[in-house]
């Protein structure tokens, strides 16, 4: 009897440890064939955009080409994503700058003086 239970509980670890092999092997298969498919989709949008285009999503094409650079395993849409939100930030960072600035030079300070007065 106590060698059934042995035997019983033993053949469950067995196929619970197959079990997650087997599901840690199909995520990594799933994650294979996502990357595949957005590094297909990036190299299309490398070859229907120009310069103007990627600007417009706030890439450049060193951008693109680094990120098919990248292994075949890494999906490359997230590194163009990382990119394009570094891009994003820091030209949101150059406005404020620019903005909290703004007000120091005399050019713009005799404008808003002379816009002020015309509504007055």
């Amino acid at each position: 009897m106590l060698l059934m239970t042995i035997t019983a509980k033993s053949l469950s670890t067995v196929s619970a440890g197959v079990t997650r092999v087997a599901t840690i092997g199909f995520a990594g298969a799933v994650q294979l064939v996502r990357a595949l498919a957005h590094r297909r989709e990036v190299m299309r949008l490398s070859a229907e955009l120009d310069e103007r285009g990627l600007k417009d999503i706030g890439l450049v094409r060193s951008d693109i080409d680094g990120a098919l650079a990248a292994s075949w395993l890494d999906d490359p849409s997230a590194v163009l994503a990382e990119r394009s939100r570094t891009s994003s930030d820091l030209a949101a960072a150059r406005r404020e700058h620019a903005l909290r600035h703004a007000g120091s030079t005399p050019m713009l300070a005799k404008k808003a003086d002379i816009a002020v007065a015309r509504c007055a």
